[in-house]
């Protein structure tokens, strides 16, 4: 967010640590993590914290504290619309975090649908793309927001920079599943090679495709909202464009993801194609996740 507020930029950064430091302890791939009926716990008492703040639960948990205190920080900043969508975008990424506890709990690789689906909110993007506005000092209109063409621009967003996500740590995750013996990978590049009996690496070719004919179709979408939209919604999803970009630079140097892996037989090669978007090939043999109908 380049041209985002001095004043309002802490917000986001203060999401971000949030989201990362949560699913560092609570819904990482570790073994011995918080056991299920306990998350669903959890996670209900955080989803009414961001409906009301005041609400006395967890008093003891660091994260539920610094959530309440994130949630009054926005309140403070936000229009009531713009509260109104960051709460649901979090409660959107507890319904995620839900399922994919539950996959981890039974050892199951989801099938590419069922992952593609659960993906979208666990990923954590929706959370942090809500200050595309908000951070910048101006407002969505709610015939903007409600655009059915905006909202696949939210899914596009959190999908490619899911699926970045997911190349971008592959490596990590598979090295710790067969050192550490980890639970089975949640990870699109594992889905795709479970589903279709294939290396990873040819699995990792495969989402690369996937997330550049995305790109493709965000770019394109992108155009024909800008050109007949209000100036504000206009901003949003060059906005959201520059969320997708942030990833990849932030990424490509994290230490979250440069997991030293040099003896590991089953890496892949660290970064992927990210300059050309046009689609590569024949996409007959993609994917076409059910979830992702109406764009993809």
């Amino acid at each position: 967010m380049p041209d985002a507020d001095p004043q309002l930029l802490p917000l986001a950064g203060k999401e971000v640590m949030w989201l990362q430091s949560f699913d560092d302890v609570y819904s990482d791939e570790k073994p011995g993590g918080t056991p299920l009926h306990e998350y669903i716990v959890l996670l209900g008492k955080l989803a009414r914290i961001l409906e009301e703040p005041r609400a006395n639960l967890l008093p003891d948990n660091p994260w539920a504290s610094a959530l309440r205190d994130l949630r009054l920080d926005v309140e403070a900043h936000s229009s009531s619309a713009q509260l109104d969508r960051w709460v649901r975008a979090h409660i959107d990424y507890f319904d995620g975090l839900l399922w994919e506890a539950v996959n981890r709990a039974e050892g199951r690789s989801p099938s590419i649908d069922d992952y593609v689906t659960m993906w979208l909110k666990q990923s954590g993007v929706y959370p942090c793309i809500a200050f595309t506005d908000l951070a910048c000092g101006y407002e969505v209109p709610a015939n903007g927001w409600h655009d059915p063409r905006v909202r696949m621009l939210r899914e596009m967003t959190a999908a490619i920079i899911g699926w970045d996500n997911d190349l971008t740590s592959y490596n990590k995750e598979a090295m710790r599943a067969e050192q550490y013996g980890f639970p089975t990978i949640q990870n699109l590049i594992a889905v795709i090679a479970e589903e279709r009996g294939c290396p990873a690496t040819e699995a990792a070719t495969l989402v690369s495709a996937m997330r550049n004919h995305a790109m493709a179709r965000f770019i394109a979408m992108r155009e024909r909202v800008v050109a007949d939209s209000d100036p504000a919604t206009s901003r949003y999803v060059h906005g959201l464009a520059q969320w997708i970009r942030g990833y990849l630079d932030y990424s490509a140097l994290s230490p979250r993801y440069l997991q030293p892996s040099d003896a590991f037989e089953h890496v892949l090669a660290h970064g992927w194609p990210i300059s050309d978007i046009r689609p590569t090939g024949s996409h007959g043999c993609l994917p076409a996740p059910a979830s992702l109908a109406g764009w993809w």
